[in-house]
C-alpha cells in the first residue's frame, strides 16, 4: 500500500502550482464508466477536497492530469494498484468497489475519535450551505472545522451523472474543513445529513436544522445538484444566499419626532444693555469679555469708546481661550529684546465637584509657547508654567531679563460662569462673557453675561433633551444598547464665532468646533446617565447626534433642531426553507420564513457595486486587478463594504481560506472604523499596493486580509461635515449612521451590517494577528461645557496630541497571557525598529515633549506615557479596550496578537495627512514583518490538520 499512499502526496495527485509549499489543487481524472455507481467514490473525492486548499471540478474531465483513475471488473479480486500515474481499481462488484474507495480515502485512519473537541458548522437556513466562510455557518469563529456529513441517495435516483455531482459536492464541503470525522456514505449519526430523493420538481429543502433534502426527477436532480455544488456565495458575486439580503436590507424612513427653532438677541446686545445699566463709568477702566472674532470685538470697543468717552480705557477681550488671546493680543507686543524667558504662573483649579482638571488654565493657553516662538525670538522651551493654588487671579506673566530680573508683564482674572453638567452630579465653570468696571486696579463691579454658545447649550440641554427623553421613555429591551432610542438629532447652529488658524502645527481656535464636540459628547453622556437611572447601566447607543455648525460673522445666533424617530423593528429573522430549480438546473425561487411569514422570491445574481462612497476606495477598486475583493455585508444605509483578500493565487475555482490560514500565517487589518479618523483608509490602500515590493515572496509565507473602510455610513456623514469645516475633528461622524459604536455588537444578530464584517472575517480566515488602525485629534480638543477637557467618559485625556502615531496592545488577562505578552513585546520591538531614525520618531519625540509639558508632568495618570523607543505603546487596561467582541479577548486560545494604532489625523490635510498615512504604513509594515518572520508548524493526526495556535512570534 506504500505506492497507493503516495496518491495523497505531491508525487501522486496533489499539486502545488504556485510553488508556495502548500497543496493548491488535485490533478486527477476519474474515468468513470457509464452505469458504474460506487458511492464510495463520494468519500474518495471528499478526501481529495480535504487534502487541498483550492479546487476545480475537473475530476471527470481529461485535461492532462497527473493521475488517472480507471476501473476494471474482475471475478476474482477487488484491489488497487498505482504505478506511473495510473490508479487502477479492480473490483468484483459495486459494493466491494465502494469499500475499496473508502479504504483508499480513509482506511489508514481511525475516524471514530471521541476524545477531541470538534468544531461543527450548522445549516439552519438553505443559505447557510455556502456561507461567506465556506460550508455551513456558525456564530463563533475557529481555526478548525470538522466535516460531519452523511450523504444518502434513494437507490432509484442514483445515476452516473448524479454520482459525479455528488463527488463535486463532497469535495467542496471537505475543502472547507480541517478535519473529517467519518465517511460521508455508508454510515449514520453525522452532524449534517444530505439526502437525495425522488420528487416532481427539483427542490432543495431544509426539513429541520442540519437536515437537507434535494428532491426531483431522476433527470433533473443532477442539474440542480450541479448548480448547488458550483454556486458562489453572493459576497463573491454569485447568487447563493443573496435572496435573503433583499429582505434584510430594506429599512424604513425615519419620521420626524421633534422640530424646534431657537434664536436670541446675541451677547453683544446683552453687553450693550449691561453697559447702559452700569454707573461710575467716568474715569474707569472697562473690560468686556465677548465670544466673538477679533474684528467684531474691535468694532464693539470702538463703539463703546464713542458712546462712553468719559471712560479711561476700554478693552474687549475674547471669552473663549481668554488667557491665550490676552497674551496673543496684548502681551506679545511687550516682549522686548531683553526678555529671553517667560514664566506664566497659572491658578490651580480646585473647585469642588468641578469636572475641570487642576491644570485647566494651562490647557486654556495651549499652545501659547509655540505661538510665541513663531512670533518672537523666544523659544518655546523658554516659556514655562508654574501651578499655584495661592495665585490671585488666573494668570500672572513674567519676563526674565538678561540680568535675571523678573519683570511682571501682566495679570488676568478670567470670568467664569457656573453650569450643571448633564450627568446631574458635576458642575463646570466655562469662561464667559462679562463686563467689568475697574478703578485703581480693583474690580468694583462685574456683570456676568452668558455667551451665545452657553445660551443655546442651556436651551438644548434643559429643554430639548428632557423633551426627547420623555419621548423615548417607552422603549423596548435592547434599545440604548444594541439599537438606538432615536434615529438621529440634527442640529443646525448659526453663530458669530471665531475661526482662527494658528501658525503652530495643526492648531486652530474655533469656539464653534468646541460647541460641536460639547453637543455631541454631552448628549451621549446625558443618555448614558438616563440609562444608569432607569436600568442601572448606561445607554451607550442613544442615537446619532449630528451638529452642523455655521459661522455667520456679525449676525445674531439662531438654531434649528430636528430629531428623527427610531422605528424599533427588531432584527429581521430570515431563514430559507426551500429553493426550487428549473429543469435545466438554474436557480428559480427561494421560499423564506421572514418573521414567521412565508415569502417567495425569484433568485437573481448579486451585482457587485460599481461605485463606492469613498473616492479613494472607489478608485482603487476600479484599478486593481491583483487581489480578490469580496463584499460580506452592507452597511445600515446600504453601502457595500469591501474586503480585500491578498494571497498567492491558486488559479482554481474554489478556495478554502481557512485552510490557507492553517497552512500560512494570516494578518487582518481594519481601517476606517471611526470615519473621522481619515488617514488609515488611504494608508491601507497604498500598503496593499506595495506589499509585494516590500517583502520578497510575501504571499508564499502569509495572507493579508483588509477592510479598507469599515464604516461607510460614518464616512458619508464626515464627508458632509467636512464640506463646511475641512479641518475640524468631527467626532459626531465616528460611529455609524445612528451613532452606534458597532464594535460592541459584533457576533450578535443585528440590522447593522457594518458590525458583521469583522466576525465574518474571523470565521472565514481565523487570523493570527489583528490590527485596527485608528486616529486621534491632530489639534486641541476642548469642551468648555464638559470641564474644558476631552470628555469625562474617557479615563485619560486626549486634549492635545500625544504622538504622531502610537500603539495599543491588547492581551488576554488569563488564557495564554504570557504568550500574548511575549508576542506583544516582539511587535513593540519591531515597530520601534521600523520607526527609529525616521521622521516619525522625530515627530513622536516632539509630541511626547508637548504631552509632558502640558499634561504628563502635572497629571501622569490622566496623561499616561508607556514608552518604547521612538513610540508610545500602551498596554494598560485604562487605555486598552477589553470588551468581548475584541478578537484576542474572544478567542485567546488562537489569536496571537491584537493591536491598535492611533495616528494624529482628526482631521488633517496636505503634508500632515501624508505624514499620518506614512506613519500608519510603517506601523503596519512592522507588524507584518513580525509575522512574516514567525514559523508555523503544521501537525497532521489522521484526517485532522492543525498547527500550534497562538503562533509564537
Amino acid at each position: 500500500m506504500s505506492q497507493i499512499s503516495a496518491l495523497w502526496s505531491l508525487e501522486g495527485m496533489l499539486v502545488d502550482k504556485n510553488r508556495d509549499g502548500v497543496v493548491d489543487g488535485i490533478s486527477l481524472f476519474i474515468d468513470l464508466p457509464e452505469g458504474l455507481l460506487p458511492e464510495g467514490l463520494i468519500d474518495f473525492c471528499a478526501r481529495a477536497g480535504f487534502e487541498t486548499t483550492a479546487l476545480s471540478f475537473t475530476f471527470f474531465e481529461e485535461v492532462g492530469q497527473k493521475v488517472t483513475m480507471s476501473f476494471e471488473h474482475s471475478e476474482e479480486t477487488t484491489t488497487a494498484t498505482f504505478l506511473d500515474g495510473k490508479l487502477v481499481l479492480t473490483f468484483k462488484n459495486e459494493q466491494e468497489l465502494s469499500s475499496l474507495l473508502r479504504e483508499l480515502a480513509f482506511g489508514e485512519f481511525d475516524l471514530t475519535d471521541k476524545k477531541n473537541e470538534h468544531f461543527y458548522t450548522d445549516v439552519e437556513s438553505i443559505s447557510d450551505i455556502w456561507s461567506f466562510s465556506g460550508f455551513g455557518q456558525h456564530t463563533e469563529a475557529s481555526p478548525t472545522r470538522t466535516l460531519s456529513l452523511q450523504i444518502t441517495v434513494e437507490e432509484q435516483m442514483m445515476t452516473t451523472l448524479l454520482l459525479k455531482e455528488l463527488c463535486h459536492f463532497a469535495a467542496r464541503t471537505a475543502l472547507h474543513s480541517t478535519e473529517i470525522q467519518h465517511a460521508l456514505t455508508g454510515q449514520d449519526g453525522a452532524h449534517i445529513q444530505f439526502t437525495v430523493a425522488s420528487g416532481e420538481q427539483s427542490v432543495l429543502t431544509l426539513e429541520e436544522k442540519n437536515r437537507i433534502r434535494l428532491a426531483g426527477t431522476k433527470t433533473d436532480v443532477p442539474n440542480a445538484l450541479r448548480t448547488l455544488a458550483e454556486s458562489n456565495h453572493w459576497s463573491e458575486g454569485g447568487a447563493f444566499g443573496h435572496w435573503e439580503q433583499h429582505v434584510i436590507d430594506d429599512k424604513p424612513q425615519s419620521p420626524l419626532l421633534i422640530e424646534e427653532s431657537w434664536s436670541d438677541e446675541g451677547e453683544i446686545e446683552r453687553v450693550i444693555r449691561a453697559m447702559q445699566s452700569l454707573t461710575n463709568l467716568e474715569h474707569a477702566d472697562v473690560e468686556v469679555y465677548l465670544s466673538e472674532p477679533r474684528e467684531i470685538r474691535e468694532q464693539l470697543a470702538a463703539q463703546l469708546k464713542s458712546d462712553y468717552p468719559a471712560m479711561n480705557s476700554i478693552r474687549v477681550r475674547s471669552s473663549f481661550k481668554t488667557g491665550f488671546h490676552w497674551i496673543q493680543e496684548e502681551l506679545i507686543s511687550e516682549l522686548t529684546e531683553d526678555i529671553r524667558e517667560l514664566v506664566i504662573e497659572v491658578q490651580k483649579e480646585e473647585r469642588a465637584q468641578a469636572l475641570e482638571l487642576p491644570i485647566r488654565w494651562i490647557q486654556e493657553i495651549y499652545p501659547i509657547d509655540r505661538y510665541i516662538e513663531e512670533i518672537t525670538a523666544i523659544r518655546a522651551d523658554d516659556v514655562t508654567f508654574t501651578l499655584n493654588s495661592e495665585l490671585e487671579g488666573t494668570y500672572a506673566v513674567y519676563g526674565m531679563l538678561q540680568n535675571n530680573v523678573k519683570k511682571l508683564l501682566g495679570k488676568l482674572q478670567v470670568p467664569v460662569s457656573k453650569m450643571n453638567y448633564v450627568d446631574g452630579e458635576h458642575v463646570v465653570y466655562p469662561s464667559t462673557s462679562a463686563v467689568r468696571i475697574i478703578r485703581h486696579g480693583e474690580v468694583i463691579e462685574e456683570q456676568i453675561i452668558e455667551t451665545d454658545r452657553a445660551q443655546f447649550y442651556r436651551y438644548y440641554t434643559e429643554e430639548i433633551l428632557p423633551k426627547l427623553r420623555k419621548s423615548v421613555e417607552l422603549y423596548n429591551e435592547g434599545q440604548g444598547h444594541v439599537r438606538p432610542l432615536f434615529d438621529r438629532i440634527e442640529l443646525d447652529v448659526w453663530m458669530s464665532e471665531e475661526e482662527q488658524k494658528l501658525p503652530v502645527d495643526e492648531e486652530r481656535i474655533s469656539s464653534l468646533e468646541a460647541l460641536h464636540e460639547d453637543l455631541y459628547f454631552n448628549t451621549l453622556d446625558y443618555f448614558a446617565q438616563m440609562g444608569i437611572e432607569v436600568e442601572g447601566k448606561p445607554f451607550n447607543a442613544p442615537g446619532g447626534v449630528h451638529p452642523y455648525m455655521h459661522v455667520r460673522i456679525g449676525e445674531k445666533p439662531e438654531a434649528r433642531i430636528r430629531i428623527y424617530q427610531w422605528d424599533d423593528k427588531h432584527t429581521v429573522d430570515v431563514t430559507t426553507s426551500s429553493v426550487t430549480f428549473t429543469a435545466d438546473g438554474a436557480f428559480d425561487q427561494a421560499s423564506m420564513n421572514v418573521d414567521n411569514k412565508v415569502i417567495c422570491k425569484r433568485i437573481e445574481r448579486f451585482n457587485f457595486p460599481t461605485k463606492h462612497i469613498h473616492e479613494e476606495v472607489n478608485m482603487w477598486l476600479k484599478e486593481q486587478k491583483s487581489y480578490k475583493v469580496v463584499y460580506p455585508a452592507h452597511s445600515y444605509n446600504g453601502h457595500a463594504i469591501p474586503v480585500i483578500e491578498c494571497y498567492e493565487p491558486t488559479g482554481e475555482v474554489f478556495e478554502s481560506t481557512l485552510k490557507m490560514t492553517l497552512m500560512k500565517k494570516t494578518i487582518f487589518i481594519e481601517a476606517g472604523h471611526h470615519a473621522n479618523e481619515i488617514s488609515s483608509i488611504p494608508a491601507i490602500l497604498e500598503l496593499v499596493d506595495n506589499l509585494d515590493l516590500q517583502f520578497k515572496d510575501l504571499y508564499k509565507e502569509m495572507n493579508v486580509v483588509v477592510i479598507p473602510l469599515a464604516n461607510p455610513d460614518g464616512y458619508e456623514l464626515v464627508k458632509e461635515l467636512m464640506y463646511e469645516h475641512p479641518e475640524w475633528k468631527h467626532h459626531a461622524a465616528r460611529y455609524n449612521a445612528v451613532g452606534l459604536e458597532f464594535a460592541h455588537i459584533r457576533f450578535q444578530k443585528t440590522m447593522f451590517g457594518e458590525a458583521n464584517v469583522y466576525p465574518e472575517i474571523m470565521r472565514k480566515w481565523a487570523p493570527d494577528i489583528i490590527v485596527d488602525d485608528h486616529g486621534i485629534p491632530a489639534h486641541e480638543w476642548v469642551q468648555p461645557f464638559a470641564g474644558y477637557n476631552s470628555p469625562p467618559r474617557f479615563p485619560v485625556s486626549y486634549f492635545l496630541p500625544s504622538a504622531k502615531i502610537y500603539g495599543i496592545g491588547r492581551t488576554s488577562p488569563e488564557v495564554n497571557h504570557l504568550l500574548h505578552q511575549r508576542n506583544l513585546d516582539k511587535i513593540v520591538s519591531n515597530v520601534s525598529g521600523f520607526i527609529k531614525d525616521t521622521k516619525i520618531a522625530v515627530e513622536n519625540d516632539y509630541w511626547q515633549q508637548r504631552f509632558i509639558k502640558y499634561g504628563n508632568q502635572w497629571l501622569p495618570e490622566i496623561f499616561p506615557i508607556e514608552e518604547a523607543e521612538g513610540i508610545h505603546f500602551y498596554t494598560e487596561t485604562t487605555v486598552t479596550p477589553t470588551y468581548k467582541s475584541v478578537g484576542i479577548m474572544r478567542y485567546p486560545e488562537w489569536v496571537a496578537a491584537d493591536i491598535i494604532s492611533e495616528a494624529a489625523d482628526e482631521i488633517v490635510n496636505g503634508e500632515a495627512l501624508l505624514d499620518c498615512i506614512n506613519a500608519h504604513k510603517v506601523f503596519d509594515l512592522a507588524i507584518i514583518d513580525t509575522l512574516f518572520q514567525a514559523q508555523v508548524q503544521i501537525e497532521r493526526a489522521g484526517l485532522k490538520m492543525s498547527r500550534q495556535r497562538p503562533i509564537q512570534l
